[in-house]
């Protein structure tokens, strides 16, 4: 069954976007086709802001999808706040739930100034990625628009992460770790042996060639419910308490 939280899939397509297509493997071709040409567009735009902030979060991903999405740069409290997001089968390995609307924010500014401390970061650059990508604003294209925002920061702390060392699924299986039980630091123990020196702007996009299944990155298990009250205590509810969030 294809993520649908519309209720529409049959005749808006796959998350409503632009063309009405409901073959999840053409929208998903499209979807890259758009974040390669538009790349450059969103690079450049981060580097002329002074501060990356929230909003900066919410414009990369409109430049990297408006050709694809209406929804494009409008993230779940705007678009579908009634939802809770979720990874994966309840009671499997890897099932993670996402941050519900009203934390959305919330987690992802709290990474935005954990990663400000650049020398903590440079240290726990694992703790500032998985807080972005607990917070996964959007319904598609969090990964790719997480992983911008992520290089920015860490070129403005003074480095880079060497991606062309990481698999996808080493990386993917440490961030899950990660958002599930963040007291063992488990993507700082996988990204830190390949924190490099910072690489130059123009040699960025070498750097985001290395990563493996770079256009694979959002396609997701994904399922969603109603915030209907039945989990009282969300397994993010323990990630946000570990890093005793501001209010």
């Amino acid at each position: 069954m294809s993520f649908d939280p519309f209720g529409d899939f049959d005749t808006a397509g796959y998350l409503r976007n632009h063309f009405r297509l409901t073959d999840l493997n053409t929208v998903k071709r499209l979807e890259h086709s758009s974040f390669e040409a538009n790349i450059e567009q969103a690079l450049a735009y981060l580097a002329q802001c002074d501060i990356v902030d929230y909003t900066s979060i919410l414009d990369v991903h409109r430049m990297l999808f408006q050709e694809i999405y209406p929804w494009a740069g409008q993230d779940r409290v705007q678009v579908t706040p009634d939802l809770r997001i979720s990874k994966g089968r309840e009671g499997e390995p890897g099932y993670t739930v996402f941050a519900d609307a009203e934390d959305i924010v919330r987690a992802a500014e709290y990474g935005l100034s954990s990663a400000s401390k650049h020398t903590s970061f440079r240290t726990r650059p694992g703790e500032v990625m998985g807080l972005l990508a607990l917070a996964h604003p959007f319904l598609d294209g969090n990964g790719r628009t997480i992983l911008l925002i992520f290089t920015e920061l860490c070129y403005r702390a003074g480095f880079s992460i060497d991606w062309s060392q990481t698999s996808k699924e080493s990386y993917l299986a440490a961030l899950t770790a990660e958002i599930l039980d963040p007291a063992q630091r488990p993507l700082d123990a996988y990204l830190t042996p390949y924190v490099v020196a910072a690489v130059k702007r123009e040699d960025w996009p070498t750097l985001i060639g290395g990563i493996q299944g770079l256009d694979g990155l959002d396609k997701e298990d994904l399922d969603y419910q109603k915030l209907d009250g039945s989990l009282q205590h969300p397994l993010y509810k323990g990630y946000l308490a570990e890093r005793t969030l501001p209010s």
